[in-house]
């Protein structure tokens, strides 16, 4: 597994985030799954401050980043940083949109899909939304996996109904870092799928919590909506992760200024991945 070639990235806490955006995304995929089911499986990891942080004191978690196809601004801070060290087409790409516009993007050329993860019946309930509203959409298969670690035998029935399925997107909400361990550690015994951890998307595309206004989006303060519905569960969380993202935000600027900025090998320039 390796990063696409051809799209820029940059390093924050010596985490890769890809500088493209969601038609760069969606390209991306297309590629991949044009090299047929022969092809090593992949994924894709939708990151924020919170999972770059956590990164820092997990080497497992930070080795995922590095083996994932594309490390997505989920976050759009980091979308900023990315704009600040040059790459001035990047743009955020938040997992919760990107179910519906891959989704879309991939009923032309027959892309099948599998959700897997949420609670009990919401990969269910998210495929039925997502069939009502893209007509032509082709689901591969639903998965509820235990909230228990799986035991071999189980673990080997899961890909073996994956492999059969036929799917080629793999749609993972277990929430971090569990989805982008599991990306990890099942993709290699995956050919031809693409994993996308999309973590809360399943709750919201389904209805279950609402995501943050427009305005809150735009000015990178979705963490601030999130903490405003569930402060007795996340105000640690912001407390630890803030001043520590802001930390080696800092000491990367320090080192990204005295660089010049990524390219990708043959680019262009532009940061956006080209079309498939």
């Amino acid at each position: 597994m390796a990063h696409d070639p051809l799209v820029p990235s940059f390093a924050i806490g010596d985490v890769p985030v890809s500088a493209t955006d969601m038609a760069g995304l969606i390209a991306a995929l297309g590629r991949r799954l044009a090299g047929g089911a022969d092809q090593p499986g992949t994924f894709v990891v939708f990151r924020d401050a919170h999972g770059v942080v956590r990164a820092q004191k997990d080497p497992v978690l930070k080795a995922a980043h590095h083996d994932a196809l594309l490390v997505c601004a989920d976050g759009r801070p980091l979308s900023w940083i990315g704009r600040w060290r040059g790459l001035s087409g990047m743009q955020q790409v938040p997992g919760i949109e990107s179910v519906e516009a891959v989704c879309r993007a991939g009923v032309a050329p027959g892309w099948r899909h599998y959700f897997l993860g949420g609670g009990e019946g919401v990969a269910a309930q998210l495929a039925e939304t997502m069939r009502a509203r893209i007509p032509g959409l082709q689901v591969a298969g639903i998965e509820t996996p235990p909230f228990r670690p799986l035991d071999a035998a189980e673990t080997e029935a899961m890909r073996a109904r994956i492999r059969d399925s036929g799917a080629q997107i793999v749609w993972v909400g277990l929430g971090t870092p569990k989805q982008e361990l599991f990306m990890a550690a099942h993709a290699p015994h995956l050919p031809g799928t693409i994993g996308m951890g999309v973590g809360a998307a399943f709750d919201v595309a389904t209805g279950r919590i609402p995501r943050a206004p427009k305005a809150f989006q735009v000015a990178g303060l979705e963490w601030a909506y999130r903490l405003a519905r569930e402060p007795r569960r996340l105000w640690r969380r912001y407390l630890d992760t803030i001043p520590r993202f802001l930390l080696i935000a800092a000491r990367d600027a320090l080192s990204a200024r005295k660089a010049p900025p990524p390219r990708a090998p043959g680019a262009s320039g532009r940061t956006g991945s080209p079309a498939a």
